[in-house]
């Protein structure tokens, strides 16, 4: 982190390849064969990550048209492509392309695209909506993602009758805490659609959901128990399960390089504003304290620190924690555990995007993105007056 600070900048996020491949040689362990891992490709939309990836022999799984043509334009063969998300009517027709694999979310999107799925041969199943499915935020709310059971037998009833090629079903938990059981009464209700349609899958995809490495313990041995029932409840046409656990695979595998830029001591807290924070750089720090490290190392006595980003904004907090008292203007201060969805949800506020590097398994570190400059800012806001004019 210190070599990245020194040669890119700060703030900088610095993704390692290594433990990605540790985090899927366990979970692919865990879970044993027959069971294929896509890259989420929303929860660390890295390029670099995404040519090692498929250099991998694995596929990536995409849910919108930028996330889609980023793939293609790295070289992403349709065999390596999974096209899953909301609303893809919307973008989706765009692109004609021979033997996409494609999970129609409604029946909206199956009247829309099946056509174009027919003409191109896409290989295509539906999402169902799981039992515990919930909105993050409101449990009483099961979310809009998938269709009903009436909903999927009869979008699997129209595919199948029109002679698509219908291939696979597909569940998915989300990021909320899961009840026990949910993975298996998941699986049991894919099954029950699948008798109500008459419908045996070759593929069943259950989706992503689970938590970063250090507490995934509970949910990855529920996802072991509801592989299994998925063995025996779709057997003997079953040929494969797939998985898209980008925050257990992403989530230990980057940092967040930030540099102290000031300090100033009030009653409450010491308080060090830096070059980067939560509202441009980790909104996940919402969601719980992250380890947090000294460049160079402090050894002060420990006072309680309120660690700021440069944005005038009040929330503008990465953490609030004991830090060595002698932490001063210059330091590195580096935010653990920033892989899953801090490159997706970095933000421009009052700012720019900031620097991203690459360290490949030799530990070799290149540029993965140029931060950007102010003078970008102005030629985009110079363009976007441009267009406005001509409107």
């Amino acid at each position: 982190m210190h070599r990245a600070a020194a040669l890119y900048g700060t703030p900088c996020y610095v993704t390692r390849v290594r433990p990605v491949e540790t985090a899927l040689a366990e979970l692919e362990r865990r879970v044993g064969p027959g069971v294929r891992s896509w890259l989420s490709f929303k929860t660390h939309p890295l390029p670099r990550l995404l040519e090692w990836w498929t250099r991998s022999g694995r596929g990536v799984e995409v849910v919108s048209e930028s996330e889609f043509a980023t793939a293609r334009a790295l070289g992403c063969d349709v065999d390596q492509l999974l096209v899953n998300g909301v609303a893809k009517h919307s973008w989706l027709g765009r692109h004609p392309i021979e033997g996409l694999r494609v999970h129609f979310d409604s029946a909206t999107e199956v009247d829309a695209l099946m056509p174009l799925a027919l003409r191109c041969r896409w290989r295509v199943g539906v999402r169902v909506h799981a039992p515990d499915e919930r909105d993050r935020r409101d449990d009483r709310f099961g979310g809009q993602f998938g269709m009903t059971t009436d909903e999927a037998v009869h979008a699997l009833h129209r595919l199948l009758a029109a002679g698509a090629d219908v291939l696979s079903l597909h569940f998915h938990l989300g990021q909320h805490h899961h009840a026990a059981g949910a993975y298996r009464r998941a699986v049991e209700h894919a099954a029950r659609v699948s008798d109500a349609a008459a419908f045996r899958p070759r593929f069943l995809d259950c989706g992503g959901g689970l938590p970063g490495p250090a507490e995934a313990a509970p949910a990855l041995a529920e996802l072991i128990d509801a592989i299994g029932a998925a063995r025996s409840l779709f057997a003997p046409q079953l040929e494969e399960l797939w998985l898209e656990n980008g925050r257990f695979v992403t989530e230990q595998a980057s940092a967040l390089a930030v540099r102290v830029i000031d300090a100033k001591v009030r009653p409450d807290s010491r308080y060090l504003i830096c070059d980067g924070g939560r509202t441009n750089h980790a909104l996940a720090a919402d969601a719980g304290p992250h380890p947090l490290l000294v460049l160079p190392a402090r050894t002060g006595p420990a006072r309680l620190t309120t660690v700021c980003g440069p944005t005038c904004m009040t929330d503008d907090v990465l953490a609030r924690v004991p830090l060595p008292s002698d932490v001063a203007i210059g330091d590195v201060l580096v935010w653990l555990h920033a892989g899953a969805y801090h490159l997706p949800w970095e933000t421009r506020f009052s700012q720019g995007l900031c620097a991203v590097a690459w360290c490949d398994h030799d530990e070799d570190l290149s540029l993965a993105r140029e931060r950007e400059q102010p003078e970008e800012w102005v030629r985009r806001a110079r363009c976007d007056a441009d267009l406005q004019s001509i409107r």
